[in-house]
């Protein structure tokens, strides 16, 4: 499995210098909202869009993972409740039942 990721990170590394050196000259201008970029390298833009995905992508990891921890905590007490529950429950003692004939006043 690590040569697989590896071998996709060099394929990626490879594929990004590549696109990188081919568009070493491109230029390109910036219009967001009221800021105006003029003659930006086209490099910059592409590395800035990047580490801005890579950053929503780690604020959204961050918030699964407190999420996804939340709930098994929630669910290891509740596992905790319900083994001390069952284990209450083999210890108590079991009633006696008169089991003999029914009663003829209720009938």
């Amino acid at each position: 499995m690590w040569a697989v990721r590896m071998l996709l990170i060099i394929v990626f590394l490879i594929l990004a210098i590549g696109f990188f050196v081919y568009n070493a000259a491109e230029r390109v201008n910036i219009f967001i909202v009221n800021l105006h970029y003029l003659d930006v390298p086209l490099i910059t833009v592409v590395l800035l869009a990047f580490a801005a995905g890579m950053i929503a992508s780690f604020l959204i990891a961050v918030t699964y993972f407190f999420k996804i921890s939340a709930e098994a905590r929630t669910q290891r007490r509740q596992a905790r409740r319900l083994q001390t529950e069952i284990t209450a429950l083999r210890n108590r003692q079991i009633e006696k039942v008169d089991i003999s004939e029914p009663n003829e006043e209720t009938e």
